[in-house]
């Protein structure tokens, strides 16, 4: 009797560490694919700035200045970042607050914002996303002082 549940106690533990083990790796894979998505998207962006003729495709930005798409390409490129690194815990909300304000103490990032909000709340496909989404938005609000209209269902897309 007292080996049964010894050997019930035993196979509990293993399967309760089998279950943390497949958890884990579970949480693993989804960051190791947030990572390596953000390393495309930052590839892509980093060809943009290297190769201006690539900028045509996002005639969104044909109306920026050369300085300002280029700027424009490398804000977004950093708050990526951030949303990745935020994604898999590497940065804090308070660090997404501070990263957003330092952004946003500029004219340039909060037009920027303005511009690229909507589309990046609309990408905004998981919990994570939106938080992170969410926390820029306070940050801009903060700075600004001005509440900011819910996002709207438009489709353009200056991301």
């Amino acid at each position: 009797m007292r080996s049964d549940r010894v050997t019930a106690a035993a196979l509990l533990a293993v399967a309760g560490t089998g279950i943390v083990h497949l958890v884990l790796s579970g949480r693993r894979h989804r960051d190791r694919v947030v990572l390596e998505t953000a390393q495309m998207h930052q590839q892509l962006l980093a060809a943009q700035v290297d190769r201006p003729s690539l900028r045509t495709m996002w005639g969104s930005l044909t109306p920026l200045d050369p300085k300002e798409r280029r700027l424009h390409l490398h804000r977004n490129a950093w708050v990526s970042a951030w949303e990745a690194m935020y994604r898999v815990g590497a940065l804090s909300p308070a660090g997404v607050d501070r990263a957003a304000r330092a952004l946003f103490a500029t004219p340039e990032g909060l037009r920027w914002w303005a511009r690229v909000r909507d589309a990046r709340a609309r990408a905004a496909v998981d919990t994570r996303a939106r938080q992170f989404h969410d926390l820029m938005d306070t940050a801009c609000q903060d700075e600004t002082g001005t509440v900011l209209p819910p996002v709207s269902t438009v489709t353009n897309s200056v991301i």
